[in-house]
């Protein structure tokens, strides 16, 4: 496990800080349920484990109480950090009154996780206009000019930034940052841009609201370095994964794909933020994710070796 420790007399650090290094449930999910992926996680010195929140077997209000207990207890003996990631069933976006207070209850249930087994971190999206889904037939865009789109977009950002700022304000007793992820790749996403993105994190208000940057999506978004450069100061937390074109969020494993990890590999070394593998390689979980892992090592060890440009 490569992370920060100090020494047994508490005398402060004994080794420099490096890059913490979570394995994801969802890339994990086709061979091991969560508390098979902690016990992966803890023997193959990860930092952590994201819990991905499912409908198949971790949703909250209905994870068993031995699950909660095990993954607390391996977290515990282990030394192993959490976070969990929402998915995309809750939308931050909408503006119809039932959804938001079924999006708010689920987000109080997911904190009820988090406390259990110790996370501190909760990965959200931006959300979508579903109005402008519902202006669309099989995807095919209606022609109407009774609907002011950027008025939609506008409004469904406004709704984002309540949304947001009061699940902040839930996660907050219990010391939980909400991290938004980058989703320009995503249709009808109420942030398209980087830009609009950063806008949405800083116009929440909250200090435990910060950026969930992911790789992948920034490759396809205005690219990796761009996006980095404009959400560093905002970024809590990452996903790691590659893409082979700038069209498609293929999640393929590291170095797999195009994505320039070299460019930001320096800054990633140096990141607070834990850095979860979310791949998806199903015929090759475990292999794929050990390799992404020993791959970005060596990339971040490459980048601060001496002599070698930033």
């Amino acid at each position: 496990m490569i992370s920060t420790a100090d020494d047994a007399e508490g005398q402060g650090p004994s080794a420099p800080r490096g890059p913490r290094i979570y394995a994801h449930c969802w890339t994990l999910l086709p061979v091991m349920g969560p508390p098979e992926a902690a016990r992966f996680a803890a023997e193959n010195g990860f930092a952590g484990l994201e819990l991905f929140c499912n409908p198949c077997e971790f949703w909250p209000g209905l994870i068993p109480a031995a699950t909660l207990d095990a993954l607390g207890a391996i977290g515990r003996d282990e030394g192993i950090e959490y976070s969990l990631y929402g998915g995309y069933t809750i939308n931050a976006a909408t503006r119809l009154p039932e959804l938001k207070a079924l999006d708010t209850e689920t987000v109080k249930r997911t904190l009820e996780v988090a406390a259990h087994v110790g996370a501190k971190v909760l990965c959200v999206h931006p959300g979508v206009v579903v109005e402008l889904r519902n202006l669309e037939r099989k995807g095919v865009r209606s022609q109407t000019v009774r609907f002011d789109r950027e008025r939609l977009i506008e409004d469904a950002w406004k709704s984002s930034v309540e949304a947001i700022g009061g699940w902040a304000d839930l996660a907050a007793p219990a010391g939980v940052t909400i991290v938004v992820e980058n989703d320009v790749h995503v249709q009808h996403t109420v942030a398209g841009t980087v830009q609009s993105l950063a806008a949405l994190v800083e116009a929440v208000k909250r200090p435990n609201v910060k950026v969930n940057f992911d790789t992948g999506h920034a490759f396809l978004g205005a690219g990796l370095t761009e996006e980095f450069d404009v959400l560093e100061h905002l970024i809590g937390h990452f996903h790691l994964d590659d893409t082979a074109t700038p069209e498609v969020s293929d999640h393929l494993p590291l170095g797999e794909g195009a994505v320039p990890f070299p460019a930001i590999a320096r800054r990633l070394g140096s990141s607070d933020a834990a850095l979860a593998i979310e791949i998806y390689a199903p015929e090759r979980a475990v292999e794929a994710t050990l390799a992404s892992r020993d791959y970005i090592l060596k990339v971040i060890a490459e980048a601060e070796a001496p002599g070698e440009p930033g």
